[in-house]
This record gives C-alpha cells, sequence and structure tokens, in this order.
C-alpha cells in the first residue's frame, strides 16, 4: 500500500540541488572575498597574525553562509530531507589568497542525551531507548543498561545516584551536556565507546523532536522496542524513494507509532563546520545553531 503522505524523491530534484549548490559555491566566494575586503586593514600588519586572522573570517563567513541558507530553507518547506541542498558539503573554494568550504551536519535525527532527563527529570522511556541503543553498538545488556542508568544521572537534577547504579556518579553535573564529550568523564564511557556513538547521539536542549526524515536505522530502532535493526534499514532506504511529508505518513508507511510529542518531520539543530586558509594560516571553526525561529541562533561556537 503506498503512503498517502510522502514527498517527491530527494534524488528526483538533483539537478536543482546541484545548481544551486553551485551558486552557493559562488555565494560563499563572493562573501569571503568581500569579507577580506572589509577587514583586511583592520588587523595587525604582522604576516601570520594578519593570515590566522582573515582565515578565521573567512570560516565566519562560511557560517553565516550557512546560517542564510538553513533560514531560506526553512522558509520554503516543512520538511527536511538529506536530498534538500543544505546537505550538499561545499567543497574548497578558491578565493583570493586561499580558499574556503563547510558542511551543514544535521543533528536532529539523532538521539539527544539530555532527553534522559528532560528538565533534570530522569524520562524511564528515553533510559530504555539509550540503553538499546548502546546495545546496537555492541554493548553488552547488562553493561548497557548499567551505562544508560549513569547517562542519566549524569544529566539530572538529583543528586542522588540512581538505585541499582554502582558507578560512582559523585562527580556528575546533574545539568545538561553541551557536549556528548562530557560524557568521557562519565563511569564506563571511554573514547572508543564515544567514537561509535558520535554519530548517533547529540547534546542540545530537552524538547526538540527527532526528525523522521533523517533519523538514522540504529536510533530508530532504539525508540521502537518491537522494531528490528534489519526493517530500520529498509525504512530508511524507502526514504530515498520519498520523503515523509508528516509523522502520520511514516506512521501508514511503516506501521509503527512514533507519538508526535517526540517526533517530526523537520529538523531544528544544525552542527556547521567552516574550514578556510589564507596565506600560510588554516582554521576550522564549529557553530552548533537552533533553528527554532526562521533566523538560525548561535548555541555555541569553537575554533579548531
Amino acid at each position: 500500500m503506498s503512503a498517502p503522505s510522502r514527498g517527491p524523491s530527494p534524488y528526483a530534484e538533483r539537478g536543482v540541488a546541484v545548481i544551486m549548490a553551485m551558486l552557493t559555491v559562488a555565494l560563499v566566494a563572493a562573501l569571503a572575498a568581500s569579507v577580506v575586503a572589509a577587514y583586511g586593514f583592520a588587523v595587525e600588519n604582522v604576516s601570520g597574525r594578519h593570515d590566522l586572522a582573515e582565515a578565521r573570517w573567512l570560516a565566519r563567513g562560511a557560517v553565516d553562509w550557512a546560517r542564510n541558507v538553513l533560514a531560506d530553507d526553512k522558509r520554503r518547506t516543512r520538511q527536511d530531507h538529506f536530498g534538500e541542498p543544505w546537505a550538499i558539503k561545499i567543497p574548497p573554494t578558491p578565493v583570493d589568497e586561499g580558499e574556503v568550504g563547510g558542511e551543514i551536519e544535521e543533528l536532529s535525527g539523532r538521539f539527544n542525551i539530555n532527553d534522559l532527563a528532560p528538565n533534570g527529570v530522569a524520562d524511564p522511556q528515553a533510559q530504555q531507548a539509550f540503553e538499546r541503543l548502546l546495545t546496537l553498538v555492541d554493548v553488552p545488556p547488562q553493561k548497557a543498561k548499567e551505562l544508560a542508568l549513569v547517562a542519566t544521572a549524569w544529566v539530572d537534577f538529583d543528586q542522588e545516584a540512581p538505585k541499582g547504579l554502582n558507578s560512582d556518579v559523585s562527580k556528575a553535573p546533574n545539568a545538561p551536556l553541551v557536549t556528548i564529550d562530557e560524557l568521557l568523564d562519565a563511569p564506563g564511557f571511554d573514547a572508543s565507546l564515544l567514537e561509535r556513538l558520535r554519530p548517533l547521539v547529540t547534546a542540545v536542549s530537552t524538547g526538540s523532536k527527532l526528525n523522521l526524515n533523517t533519523i538514522s536505522p540504529e536510533v530508530m530502532c532504539a525508540w521502537f522496542p518491537t522494531l528490528t535493526i534489519d526493517n530500520a534499514r529498509a525504512y530508511v532506504a524507502a526514504r530515498g524513494t520519498a520523503y515523509y511529508l508528516d509523522v502520520t505518513g511514516f506512521n501508514t508507511a511503516t506501521g509503527l507509532q512514533a507519538p508526535p510529542n517526540r517526533f517530526d518531520v523537520q529538523s531544528r539543530f544544525f552542527l556547521v563546520v567552516g574550514r578556510a586558509r589564507f596565506g600560510s594560516a588554516t582554521t576550522r571553526m564549529q557553530v552548533l545553531l537552533d533553528r527554532n525561529s526562521n533566523w538560525p541562533d548561535i548555541i555555541w561556537q569553537r575554533i579548531l
């Protein structure tokens, strides 16, 4: 049976997307050139520091371009999926004395660690989903259960360790995480596990919804206990034919029941990576954007 609320194939619009991507490359180049012209004389006339300052301005120009792209996308469409122009990586584009590029990484299809305790109160359903997600990255079931308890204790407001938890959580911040790297301080989480989780989890504001058009098979499987990973992969593959227009369309196509208070077909959070080179200096900037309103707000930024 065909789903009544499915969108056209993302790949049917690929030609348009490629043309738009070429236009955005030109926009990045023009923006970068104007940034260099505007700020080139404001920095110190010392080669190394001058080049670094220019490279950072170029990277910031790429971030500003990404905010414009995402704002325009929100005005034009109600659904977000990987067939849209924002999902196309911009390769290094030459500008005067350097180059600039970057990409927009969607985060609303990932498991939000902070949803383990919205407003500081543990959510048993989210905890069970995270436990299942851990088993899908090869964590033994008993260990997954304990790690889910640890992660919940790490972000809730309760100073007491949860019942049944043997790990020491005395150093828990008892507050929402800013980045998932903070889990490295939690008992049982190490660099190897975090790298397996990194493509699947994020740390953003609680209450944001999972996008059914971008959710990974692992995260989908984690949230629906009766769903097998093979079926989840099949549903994700089907999005290449037609994305979901709404939650009802997903439920009709899959036979699952995705509650609208947890799931959506639009994305709110994006991680923008801007890369730039000017002269002898290179820089990389990461910015977390919240597109709750039309113009994406910067939550945090860091230069790497």
